[in-house]
């Protein structure tokens, strides 16, 4: 008895939290995608401005693109940036529904094998993901080369010290753990028969939160 009403406790303060956590989440992930926007142009616009210059009819602002010359950096800001924006994505921000399936033959089954294909499917990530998790780890964290080894055009803001490749690859580990929660809180669902087969955690968060604001 006691275990079921922690569970239902669980479950609620689940469903409560992970819309926020989607929506900071979301936040997030445009705020990197405004940076490596932001980046891209200014890349852009110091390559080229002192080819253009001349079109400026101004001579303090001609004069100032002129002396304007590639800045080094943007590309490795840009990288860094984009292989964290495609992880926390793919960790947080995009739900099952929203991946590209080829589900002809799981939508042809019944709802009894289509429930015991999602299962093995949350067993193999589950079980694939906690295997690579340690040596994923102690490759990117564990590895003095990979703490040694800098970002030679990234730095700090206030230490000015360069940024060891690590960085680059940490969102991974992230991915991986975000991956074996979200499959493992799929997999108890799966396993006390809520939620559909074919969707998970947050789209049925997403549509109990739609039919609240239906009835209020």
């Amino acid at each position: 008895m006691r275990g079921h009403i922690l569970t239902r406790i669980l479950t609620r303060i689940l469903t409560r939290i992970l819309p926020k956590a989607t929506r900071i989440a979301e936040l997030i992930a445009a705020t990197l995608l405004a940076a490596i926007f932001v980046t891209f142009l200014l890349q852009i616009f110091t390559r080229y401005a002192p080819k253009i210059a001349w079109v400026v009819p101004f001579e303090p602002v001609q004069s100032w693109m002129l002396s304007l010359v590639p800045i080094g950096w943007t590309v490795n800001l840009i990288s860094l940036l984009w292989v964290w924006l495609i992880f926390m994505g793919g960790s947080f921000v995009v739900r099952q529904r929203d991946h590209v399936t080829f589900d002809v033959f799981f939508n042809a089954v019944s709802p009894g094998w289509q429930r015991f294909f999602a299962v093995v499917t949350a067993l193999l990530l589950i079980g694939m993901m906690g295997y690579a998790l340690g040596p994923t780890y102690d490759a990117i964290f564990g590895s003095r080369l990979m703490e040694l080894k800098k970002i030679q055009t990234l730095s700090l803001p206030i230490s000015g010290d360069r940024i060891a490749i690590k960085w680059l690859f940490a969102p991974m580990v992230l991915f991986m753990v975000a991956i074996i929660l979200r499959y493992s809180f799929r997999l108890y669902q799966l396993g006390r028969g809520h939620g559909d087969v074919d969707t998970d955690a947050d789209a049925d968060t997403d549509t109990n939160a739609g039919a609240k604001g239906v009835k209020s």
